[in-house]
C-alpha cells in the first residue's frame, strides 16, 4: 500500500472492491468487464489488481494486469471521470509496475484506443514505446496503438 501527499492510497484490489470497480468501468469503458472477469483479477495468482481511494476511503480508480513468466499486459486501467487529470492513473501505473516486477516480470504490454489521447499521453510519459496499431480493433475506426515497457 502506498499513499501521496494528497491522501490518495493505492493498495492491492479486494473482493469487496469488486462492485465499485464495475462502477467505474461503467463511467468509463464502453465495453465493461462483467463480474466474473473483475473477479478472476483480483483472486488469480497470474492477475494483479490495484485500486486507488481517496482520504476518505472512496475507490475513485484501478488498474489490472495479467503475467506469465516475465511479461504482463496491462487489461484495464479507469479513473472515475471527476478525478481524472490529478495523477493517479500514473500513481497506479507505477504502483503496478513495482508489484510486477517483485514478481519477476520485466515486460509489459497494453493496448489503447487511437482516440484515446489521455491515456496514450499517460503511457508515452511514463515510458512506454509504440510498436504496432491494430486496425479496427474497437470497432469500425476504432484502431488499438499496442505499447510495451521494459521494466
Amino acid at each position: 500500500m502506498t499513499s501521496s501527499e494528497d491522501g490518495h492510497v493505492v493498495r492491492d484490489a479486494a473482493p469487496a472492491d469488486v462492485d465499485a470497480i464495475m462502477d467505474i468501468e461503467s463511467t468509463g469503458i464502453s465495453h465493461p468487464w462483467d463480474r466474473d472477469s473483475i473477479e478472476a483479477l483480483i483472486n488469480n495468482v497470474n492477475k494483479e489488481a490495484l485500486v486507488v481511494s481517496t482520504e476518505g476511503g472512496q475507490t475513485v480508480g484501478y488498474i489490472g494486469a495479467s503475467y506469465v513468466l516475465d511479461e504482463a499486459e496491462i487489461g484495464n486501467i479507469c479513473i472515475y471521470p471527476e478525478y481524472r487529470g490529478k495523477g493517479l492513473g500514473r500513481e497506479l501505473l507505477l504502483s503496478l509496475e513495482s508489484s510486477l516486477k517483485a514478481q519477476g516480470v520485466h515486460k509489459i504490454f497494453l493496448e489503447v484506443e487511437a482516440q484515446n489521447t489521455g491515456a496514450i499521453a499517460l503511457y508515452e510519459h511514463s515510458g512506454y514505446q509504440r510498436y504496432n496499431v491494430r486496425s479496427n480493433y474497437y470497432g469500425k475506426g476504432r484502431d488499438a496503438v499496442l505499447y510495451v515497457k521494459n521494466i
